[in-house]
């Protein structure tokens, strides 16, 4: 018995059904989709024709869902990764799988986002070596002010 929140044709809709229903569902299991999106294109791999559902979590973690044009889920990616689901053809605990993998690697996938190291484009340069040496002049002239007046200070007044 099929228990599919939505059709292979809802998701070629303008409408976008489909991504509302995966939004209400991910939400009962208790993960947040910030953005959703159903892409129309239909593909081909392995001999199977498919549509993806792209989800973003808000802890930035990507779900890509394909789906067959029986509606059965045929592959699930999580932060691109294909991971196992048993329930294939039951959308419902399908989504409570990928939820539940979510949450067991959640703490894995923030320390890699955590780790990683964006580097700016090659074509832009930073203005952090020129604002190092204003500060540092800057500093150096507070430094020689202070022990201006330090020395003000220390002369005795005059008789």
């Amino acid at each position: 018995m099929k228990n599919l929140v939505f059709s292979f044709e809802d998701m070629g809709l303008k409408s976008d059904k489909a991504t509302r229903d995966l939004v209400k569902y991910f939400t009962r299991a208790g993960s947040s989709i910030v953005q959703g999106e159903a892409v129309p294109a239909i593909r081909r791999t392995l001999g199977i024709s498919y549509r993806e559902m792209v989800l973003t979590f808000a802890d930035s973690q990507t779900v890509i869902m394909r789906i067959k044009q029986s509606g059965d889920i045929f592959q699930v990616l999580l932060n691109g990764k294909v991971i196992p689901v048993k329930s294939q053809d039951d959308h419902i605990k399908a989504i409570a799988e990928i939820a539940q993998a979510m949450d067991t690697g959640r703490t894995k996938f923030q320390k890699q986002l955590a780790a990683a190291q964006v580097k700016p484009p090659a074509g832009i340069c930073t203005a952090a070596p020129k604002m190092e040496m204003v500060l540092t002049e800057k500093r150096d002239a507070l430094k020689a002010a202070i022990a201006t007046v330090r020395e003000d200070i220390a002369k005795p007044a005059p008789a």
